[in-house]
């Protein structure tokens, strides 16, 4: 019985394909509290929110751990109810990824906020310079300042960082 020796390299190319690094799983979490909040009242009942708020993420294991969250967001409510838009930085000493990111507030019965969307990966600097993908992600308020984020999502790395997963 003969074996073909295929080298390293190669081999490399077959997991990850003439098009590039494969997608792979990431995620995390961060607690985020709100530096700054502006409440303006658009309609009865009805008000628009811009807000701005800093966290660290947890993501044991993978790129993003420990790094710096920014969020800046505009959240339209109207009987505890609205969506949102706005823009995540992960800032790292390596680098930093932006993504835009859309979702829902929801307040249920007993007050409880939650809030679920998803985001795309926009701009990446430095180490992760062409890093791509889309994601979700789920928030529970513990206040009208403190929140707990999860996320999660499909990433295709930049070559520099796929040589390390």
């Amino acid at each position: 019985m003969s074996r073909v020796w295929i080298p390293p390299s190669a081999a490399l190319m077959l997991l990850i394909g003439a098009s590039g690094a494969f997608a792979m799983p990431m995620g995390g979490s961060f607690t985020l509290h709100y530096d700054g909040q502006n409440m303006q009242p658009i309609a009865p009942g009805k008000m628009r929110i811009e807000e701005r708020g800093t966290g660290i993420n947890k993501s044991p294991g993978q790129p993003l751990d420990n790094a710096q969250v920014t969020i800046v967001e505009t959240v339209t409510m109207e009987s505890g109810q609205g969506p949102l838009k706005g823009t995540i930085t992960f800032t790292t000493p390596n680098g930093t990824t932006t993504s835009p990111y859309t979702g829902r507030v929801t307040t249920d019965a007993l007050g409880r906020v939650t809030a679920v969307g998803a985001f795309k990966v926009a701009k990446a600097t430095g180490a992760f310079a062409g890093l791509k993908g889309t994601g979700s992600f789920t928030a529970v308020f513990a206040s009208p300042t403190d929140q707990t984020t999860q996320w999660q999502g499909e990433f295709k790395p930049p070559p520099a960082l796929a040589s390390t997963r």
